[in-house]
């Protein structure tokens, strides 16, 4: 079957089973009606960043092809957040049983609705661009006009740990 666009997803969880949170994450995206998995990156476990007092976070990256659009997907992710049992008024940057947030939908640039793409703090995060580079090195951010390779090699987060998980 051939989908329309490519987009990428970040995972991750700092909760309970947090590898297996990921990975039945990842799991009922590939379920959502309308969509394909085609890329998943190894997990990471990271060091938090912003509310540094909780729990490393297993993190991951998956490419996927689609037919839905950028708000149509955003709202099937949440769905899959609330059924692991992530409520919808958790603290921001605090723990988190599943987090999937959609960093870039084909070089589409969306503020101001639903969602927002590229997400708006990925170029800041270890733990986004780290999996981002396993899966597409050399995507182009279409705001900066970087790759993620470039973006990460000029991050400035004072080294935030960021490694594979065992």
């Amino acid at each position: 079957m051939t989908y329309k666009h490519t987009t990428y997803v970040g995972v991750g969880s700092n909760v309970g089973k947090k590898a297996h949170n990921c990975l039945q994450g990842i799991k009922a995206i590939d379920r959502i009606e309308g969509c394909a998995l085609e890329i998943q990156s190894p997990l990471y476990e990271t060091e938090p960043l912003y509310l540094e007092d909780q729990g490393w976070f297993v993190n991951s990256v998956v490419k996927i092809r689609t037919d839905l659009g950028p708000e149509e997907l955003f709202e099937k992710l949440k769905e899959i957040e609330r059924a692991a049992g992530r409520p919808g008024d958790g603290v921001r940057f605090g723990p988190r049983v599943l987090d999937l947030d959609i960093l870039f939908f084909d070089d589409r640039i969306l503020r101001g609705g639903l969602v927002e793409i590229p997400h708006p703090r990925l170029h800041e995060r270890r733990f986004v661009l780290r999996p981002l580079c396993d899966v597409a090195p050399e995507l182009v951010h279409p705001v900066f006009g970087k790759s993620v390779r470039s973006l990460l090699r000029e991050l400035q987060d004072g080294g935030k740990r960021v490694t594979r998980f065992e």
